[in-house]
């Protein structure tokens, strides 16, 4: 396969480490993976890079989807025909990743008609839950949303009807949003917690979250701001720990806003340099770090 030319869309998210899955096991995973086989095809990380020493530790690699019984038609110049021959481990595509493990955080390329974005994310996931046999490790990985975008069409809704998230404790990262959310998880010894909330028949939620989710959009800082659990879920969510949705009403339409939808992504090139890969992403998490008043935690082992 050549090498894929111009540019394409790389999608920015969390890996999560549940169980007993680690930092320490995630990496030893990607530098060590087994193949993934779904269907007729296999998957599996090529092309590592190692950079942990770096004074901005990252790791590169490609995720690859490859056929391992495949078949390409030749020309049998002897017989003067076509005809079949064995092409064992085929590659089909490639998307480029690079993980930051001081973020826990993953950019990857979009592969159009090949490695949508889901597909990354299981496939990804499944390898390294598969090197450990599926043994008390999961792992996954959220999108982190873009603000701005989440903010504009959480405003647009008349009402508020439903709140949902599942969030899991990060490390090394914590946001003051949502810092007495993670406190609370971690006291009780928890990998995740799932909430939801629904308005009465005929009634809407009392949220002022709307306005909160434009406000931190805005870079202002409102970590002061009494808010309650679900609201501090959904801001979790939102900065990657997580995934949740909001259903209201606009309209007199029902609408559902999942933290997926408005992931931050960005163009790049889709044969990049791993260092170049690196940077770019590096500076869009500490923008983000930065925007949203994250701070590193003070225990980084089981990041």
């Amino acid at each position: 396969m050549k090498p894929l030319t111009g540019s394409g869309t790389y999608y920015l998210g969390r890996v999560l480490k549940l169980g007993e899955l680690n930092q320490e096991k995630l990496i030893d995973a990607i530098r060590n993976p087994s193949p993934y086989h779904y269907r007729d095809h296999r998957w599996a990380f090529i092309d590592l890079e190692d950079h942990l020493d770096d004074a901005q530790p990252y790791i590169f690699g490609r995720l690859c989807k490859y056929a391992p019984d495949a078949e390409v038609t030749i020309v049998d110049e002897q017989n003067k025909a076509e005809r079949l021959q064995g092409e064992p481990n085929l590659l089909i595509s490639a998307s480029p990743f690079v993980y930051l493990p001081n973020h826990s955080g993953i950019a990857f390329l979009r592969v159009s008609s090949h490695i949508e974005v889901k597909t990354f994310c299981d496939r990804f996931t499944r390898i390294i839950e598969g090197t450990y046999s599926n043994f008390f490790v999961d792992c996954e990985i959220e999108l982190i949303s873009d603000l701005r975008a989440f903010a504009t069409k959480v405003s647009a809704l008349d009402s508020i009807l439903e709140l949902d998230a599942k969030v899991s404790p990060p490390n090394p990262l914590f946001g003051p949003l949502w810092a007495p959310l993670k406190d609370y998880l971690i006291s009780r010894n928890s990998d995740s917690i799932k909430v939801n909330e629904k308005a009465a028949p005929n009634e809407k939620i009392k949220t002022d979250l709307a306005s909160l989710i434009r406000r931190a959009a805005n870079d202002e800082d409102i970590s002061s701001v009494e808010m309650p659990l679900i609201e501090r879920a959904i801001f979790m969510s939102a900065d990657g720990y997580g995934h949740g949705y909001i259903k209201g009403k606009n309209n007199n339409e029902t609408v559902v806003i999942k933290t997926s939808e408005t992931a931050v992504n960005f163009n790049f090139k889709k044969s990049p340099a791993s260092h170049e890969l690196s940077n770019k992403t590096e500076a869009i998490l500490n923008k983000i770090q930065k925007d949203r008043h994250m701070e590193h935690g003070s225990d980084e082992s089981n990041s």
